[in-house]
C-alpha cells in the first residue's frame, strides 16, 4: 500500500511539473505575442479592421503669361475591388462584366477577384462616361464589392501646343518630362488619407468613425509664354516641316530686354495627353516591329526639347559677334569705311578657306557689307587681328561654352576649344560661326544683346508661383548676366543687321510695315560622308526699338527649296513675324500704303566720292554728283545725315572745288496719291517726305517754292472724305 502511494506520488509529481513546464511555455509564448511582436500585430490587426484609401491632390494649374490655361488636373474616377466582398459565385461574372465594359483583359481582373487583399485596382483615370456605365452594370447586375472612387488626371487642352516644354506626367500624376518635372515638387501637392473601419470581411462599419486627413493642392505656374504667339510659331514652323523635308525644325521667340521666352517651338512634336503613342506616320507604321529598346528611343526622340538638349554649329549668324567684338576692340573704327577685301578665300596654315561665293568674290567692302553679303574672309581677317585670347575671352563672356541657366530639364552646354588648342584656322572657323557648338536658344540669347544695349539676360520660362487663390508665392525677375557689349557696338550692329534684311542675304526676311534687323546663316554640321547642312535665320524686330528676338533652325533639309538659310528660313520668320508684331499691337515704322522702306540718310562728308557712293548703295539710296573722281572728297550734301526719307531718294554731293548749288521749283502734289506726288518730286530732283496715306492734303514747303535740289518736301496724305482745316 506504501508502494503504492509513492508511485501514484511520483506520478502526480511529473503531471506537476509537465503542467508547470506547459504554463511558462504559455506564459513565454504570450510575453513574446503580447510584448515583443506587440506594435506589429497591433498595425496587422488595425490594417484588418480598416481601410486606408488616398485621396489624390489637385496638380498645379499651368497658365501663359495672360492667364490662359496650358495644363490641369480634371476629375476622373479608379474602380477597384475588394474581394473578400464577392462571393465565390459571382467572381468570374464580375470578372466578365468589368472586362466587357472596361475592355481590359477577363482573366487579369479574376485573378485580382479572388486575392486575400482588402482593395485590387482595377483601372485608373476612367472618364465619368464610362464609370457611369459601371455604375449601372452594378445596379443591375446587383454586383457587390466593386468601388468607384474619384481621382484626378492631367490634362493639356490645346494638344500639342507647347509639348516639348511643358511635358507630361504619368498615370500617377508625377511629372516625366519638361516644366512637369523641373517643377514637380511644386506642383504635385500633397495627398490626404481616408481611414474607414471594417469588420472582419471588409465591410465598411457606417458607425465607426473615419478618419480624414485632407489633401493640399499643388501651387501653380504661370509661364513667359504667350499662347497665341505660340500658335502663330507653331503654325509656321510644321509648314517648314512640311516644305523642307528636315530631320527637325525649331523655333524660339524671346524679349530681348528681359530674356522671358515667348514662345518655344519644336516640329515634329507629340500630344502630351497621349505621350507613349509615336506622333509620326513613319514610326507608327513600322511601330509593332519595333524592338523595346526601338520603341523606347523613337518616344525620347519625340519628347525631347531640341532648343535645349540639342547643339549645332551655328554659322554665319555668329558673324554679327565677330562684327560686334571687332567695333569693341577697335579693329574697325567705322562700319562703313572700305577695309577689307575678298578674293574669294584667305589661305591660312597651308590651306585655302574659302567664302561662300569664291567663285565670283566679293571684291573690297566695309564692315557693313561684308556682313550684307556674308562674306567669310572679312570675318576671317578679324578673328586673326584679334587673336586667340581676345576672340575667344568674348566666346566665355557671352556664354557660349556654358547653359543659359533657364529653368527647364536637359539643357546642355556648348563647346568650344580650349584657349591651348586654338590656332590660326580655329580662330578663322570660329570667325563665321564654324569649329564650335552651342544650343539653338543660347545662340538667341547671344543675338539678343544686340537689341537689349549690349546687356546679356538670363532667358526664364516661369515668371511667376501662385496658389489657388491667384496670390502670388514667388516672383521671378528678369536676370542681367553682365554688360558684354557697349550700347554703342550693339546700336552698331543692330544697323547692319537692318542692312542685311533690306539689302543683303536676309531680303525675305523683310516684313512689310516694319524694318527688321536679321541674319541668314547656313551652317555644315559634320563633315566628309557625314556632312549635312543646317538652316538658321536670326532676327530683332523692330529694328528701331527690338521688342523680340527670333531664331529658326531647319536641320538638315532635304527639300527641293535647298538648304540656304536666306531661302527657307527668312521667309518662314517673316511670316512669323508678320502675325506676331501685329498681334503684339508694336506700332509700325510705315504705312502699308507708303510702299516705300524709310533710311536714314548717311553723314559721306570728309569721304571720296568711292566711298559715300558706296554707303548711300549700301543704305538704299541713290546719289548725285558733278565729277567722275571716285578719290574727290565730299564737302556737303544735300539732305543732310540723320534725315529718315524713302528708299531709293536721291541725295546730291557737292565736292571739293565744285560746290556750286542749283534751284529748283517745288511742284504742286496736292490730292495725289504717294506713288505719283513721289514720282512728281523726284522729277524735279527733290525728295518726299511722308506722313499718313491716302491722298495728299499738305506739303511743305507749299508748290511754287524755290528750294536746292535734293531738298526734303513734307506730305501729310489722309484718307479721301476727310476735310483739313
Amino acid at each position: 500500500m506504501a508502494k503504492t502511494n509513492i508511485e501514484t506520488k511520483k506520478r502526480m509529481t511529473v503531471v506537476l511539473v509537465f503542467y508547470i513546464i506547459i504554463m511558462f511555455v504559455l506564459i513565454g509564448r504570450l510575453f513574446f505575442w503580447q510584448i515583443v511582436m506587440g506594435s506589429e500585430m497591433r498595425e496587422e490587426a488595425y490594417t484588418q479592421q480598416t481601410k486606408n484609401r488616398t485621396i489624390s491632390p489637385k496638380r498645379g494649374m499651368i497658365y501663359d503669361r495672360n492667364g490662359e490655361v496650358l495644363a490641369e488636373s480634371i476629375t476622373v474616377e479608379t474602380i477597384s475591388v475588394t474581394p473578400k466582398n464577392i462571393k465565390a459565385e459571382n467572381k468570374e461574372k464580375t470578372a466578365k462584366g468589368l472586362a466587357d465594359i472596361l475592355d481590359l483583359d477577363y482573366e487579369s481582373i479574376l485573378a485580382k477577384t479572388k486575392k486575400n487583399t482588402a482593395d485590387e485596382t482595377i483601372a485608373k483615370k476612367l472618364d465619368k462616361n464610362v464609370t457611369d456605365e459601371v455604375r449601372k452594370w452594378i445596379a443591375e447586375e446587383k454586383i457587390s464589392g466593386v468601388n468607384i472612387y474619384e481621382d484626378t488626371k492631367r490634362y493639356y487642352p490645346n494638344g500639342s501646343l507647347l509639348a516639348n516644354v511643358l511635358g507630361f506626367c504619368g498615370t500617377d500624376n508625377q511629372g516625366l518630362e519638361g516644366i512637369e518635372v523641373q517643377y514637380e515638387s511644386i506642383l504635385k501637392g500633397v495627398p490626404g488619407q481616408l481611414i474607414v473601419g471594417t469588420d472582419a470581411i471588409g465591410n465598411e462599419l457606417p458607425l465607426n468613425d473615419e478618419k480624414y486627413i485632407p489633401s493640399e493642392d499643388g501651387l501653380n505656374l504661370v509661364l513667359t509664354i504667350d499662347e497665341m504667339i505660340q500658335y502663330i510659331t507653331e503654325k509656321y514652323l510644321m509648314q517648314a516641316v512640311s516644305d523642307n523635308n528636315p530631320d527637325y525644325a525649331a523655333c524660339t521667340i524671346m524679349e530681348p530686354k528681359t530674356g522671358d521666352v515667348l514662345a518655344m517651338a519644336v516640329a515634329p512634336t507629340f500630344d502630351p495627353n497621349d505621350p507613349f503613342s509615336p506622333s509620326l506616320d513613319s514610326v507608327k507604321a513600322k511601330w509593332d516591329t519595333l524592338s523595346s529598346t526601338e520603341k523606347t528611343t523613337a518616344l525620347q526622340n519625340q519628347w525631347r526639347n531640341r532648343i535645349i538638349t540639342d547643339t549645332f554649329e551655328p554659322g554665319s549668324v555668329f558673324k554679327t559677334v565677330t562684327a560686334a567684338i571687332a567695333l569693341e576692340e577697335g579693329i574697325v573704327k567705322d562700319v562703313d569705311t572700305v577695309n577689307f577685301n575678298c578674293s574669294g578665300y584667305l589661305k591660312i596654315e597651308g590651306w585655302d578657306m574659302k567664302c561662300w561665293r569664291y567663285y565670283n568674290p566679293h571684291g573690297r567692302q566695309s564692315l557693313r557689307q561684308g556682313l550684307m553679303n556674308s562674306c567669310n574672309p572679312v570675318f576671317m581677317s578679324i578673328g586673326l587681328r584679334l587673336g586667340k585670347q581676345t576672340y575667344y575671352g568674348y566666346l566665355n563672356a557671352l556664354g557660349v561654352s556654358k547653359k543659359t541657366g533657364i529653368d527647364l530639364p536637359g539643357e546642355v552646354n556648348g563647346i568650344i576649344h580650349t584657349i591651348e588648342n586654338v590656332t590660326d584656322s580655329t580662330i578663322a572657323s570660329a570667325s563665321f560661326g564654324q569649329g564650335f557648338t552651342l544650343t539653338q536658344l543660347n545662340m538667341l540669347n547671344v543675338i539678343s544683346v544686340f537689341g537689349n544695349g549690349g546687356t546679356l539676360m538670363q532667358p526664364r520660362i516661369v515668371a511667376r508661383i501662385t496658389d489657388k487663390e491667384g496670390n502670388i508665392v514667388q516672383e521671378n525677375e528678369p536676370t542681367m548676366v553682365k554688360q558684354v557689349f557697349s550700347k554703342s557696338t550693339a546700336d552698331a550692329v543692330l544697323d547692319m543687321m537692318t542692312s542685311v534684311v533690306s539689302d543683303g542675304t536676309g531680303r525675305n526676311g523683310q516684313v512689310k510695315g516694319y524694318y527688321v534687323a536679321g541674319k541668314t546663316s547656313t551652317a555644315e554640321q559634320g563633315r566628309g560622308a557625314n556632312k549635312t547642312y543646317s538652316a538658321s535665320f536670326v532676327a530683332l524686330a523692330p529694328a528701331s526699338d527690338p521688342q523680340v528676338a527670333i531664331i529658326l533652325t531647319i536641320a538638315n533639309p532635304k527639300g527641293s527649296l535647298g538648304h540656304q538659310g536666306g531661302a527657307i528660313c527668312a521667309p518662314v520668320v517673316s511670316n512669323i513675324l508678320t502675325e506676331v508684331l501685329e498681334y503684339m499691337e508694336i506700332e509700325k515704322d510705315y504705312t502699308l500704303q507708303d510702299n516705300t522702306v524709310k533710311v536714314t540718310v548717311p553723314d559721306v562728308t570728309n569721304r571720296t566720292v568711292g566711298e559715300a557712293i558706296r554707303m548711300l548703295n549700301s543704305a538704299g539710296l541713290k546719289y548725285s554728283v558733278d565729277s567722275t573722281d571716285l578719290n574727290a572728297i565730299v564737302t556737303a550734301q544735300m539732305p543732310v545725315a540723320g534725315e529718315k526719307l524713302v528708299e531709293k531718294s536721291m541725295i546730291k554731293l557737292y565736292i571739293e572745288g565744285n560746290d556750286v548749288r542749283f534751284n529748283t521749283i517745288v511742284p504742286d502734289v496736292k490730292n495725289l496719291d504717294i506713288v505719283s506726288a513721289t514720282k512728281k518730286l523726284s522729277d524735279a530732283n527733290l525728295n518726299i517726305k511722308i506722313s499718313g496715306s491716302g491722298m495728299s492734303v499738305l506739303q511743305d514747303p507749299p508748290a511754287g517754292t524755290s528750294v536746292e535740289q535734293g531738298s526734303v518736301v513734307r506730305v501729310e496724305f489722309r484718307a479721301v472724305g476727310i476735310d483739313v482745316e
